[in-house]
């Protein structure tokens, strides 16, 4: 599967949905479109069958993304309807990156700045190349980072980073986005690629149950649920801890793991989404 989305590439190969920021020529920046077609092509794979982990990555060498398309500015922020209207897309299209039922990894290269460090922010895991540099510019620009983003930002790196690139608006390498815990790994801007390709595969050989009953878990948690996941956490049945315990027990992931393991043989894992549970 391959199509065009309002400057995104979405393509599907061997159980992997790459997500792709397609406008190299601007530094992958966003548009407003692009940011309402997000939640359409997130529920798509989402709800594909044949896909188990999304990677969001951005067209060419120069940028992962170079964040909101200063371009649009004047117009967007025209009026205060046009402003509430951009902001919502923001936040509706990476809050559908945040709750995607499949494992999200952002593999970045290049830039990596604003409202893109945002995006990556929103995905489960962040790949990064060695080459990478990462920014967070408002300050630079007389804005404002957006609550969400910046809720993440601090989740991830702790108030006084946050406040440092914030305030500063400078531009880190990957090795300091490593250290202080924006990316989780970094590697060789030439093994990028095949890095992410082995992690990915990884994940496809292992049990979508218990992936995907993870990611909700662990949403959940962030969401301040005190005892277990909820509706709209990041898939999942909802109902608390003791649901995906009664689901865990009698879906076939488990006895076909039970038997693989107790026969020393690799498991077939066949779970492919709630609608199958009984």
């Amino acid at each position: 599967m391959h199509e065009r989305v309002a400057g995104f590439d979405l393509a599907v190969n061997g159980g992997v949905a790459t997500l792709t920021v397609n406008r190299p020529g601007k530094h992958n920046a966003l548009t407003l479109d692009m940011w309402l077609a997000l939640p359409e092509l997130m529920a798509t794979v989402g709800t594909d069958p044949e896909v188990r982990v999304v990677v969001v990555t951005g067209a060419g060498s120069e940028a992962f993304s170079a964040g909101a398309d200063i371009a649009e500015f004047a117009q967007v922020f025209s009026t205060p309807e046009g402003t509430a209207r951009f902001n919502a897309a923001v936040r509706s299209g990476n809050r559908a990156v945040e709750r995607c039922p499949k494992p999200t990894i952002a593999m970045i290269h290049g830039l990596c700045v604003g409202g893109g460090c945002g995006l990556a922010l929103h995905c489960d895991l962040r790949f990064a190349g060695s080459g990478s540099r990462f920014g967070i510019t408002p300050a630079k620009l007389g804005f404002v980072y957006p609550f969400e983003d910046t809720r993440r930002l601090v989740d991830h790196i702790g108030p006084a980073r946050a406040k440092d690139l914030l305030f500063s608006g400078r531009l880190i390498g990957a090795a300091e986005a490593l250290a202080i815990g924006l990316v989780d790994w970094v590697v060789g801007d030439t093994e990028l690629g095949a890095a992410v390709k082995d992690y990915a595969a990884t994940l496809c050989g292992l049990s979508q149950f218990s992936i995907q009953a993870a990611k909700c878990i662990v949403q959940s948690i962030q969401d301040g649920a005190q005892d277990g996941p909820q509706d709209g956490a990041a898939g999942g049945p909802g109902g608390g801890a003791e649901t995906f315990l009664a689901h865990a027990a009698r879906n076939a992931d488990f006895v076909e793991g039970r038997d693989a393991f107790l026969a020393k043989r690799r498991p077939n894992f066949t779970w492919q989404g709630w609608d199958e549970e009984p």
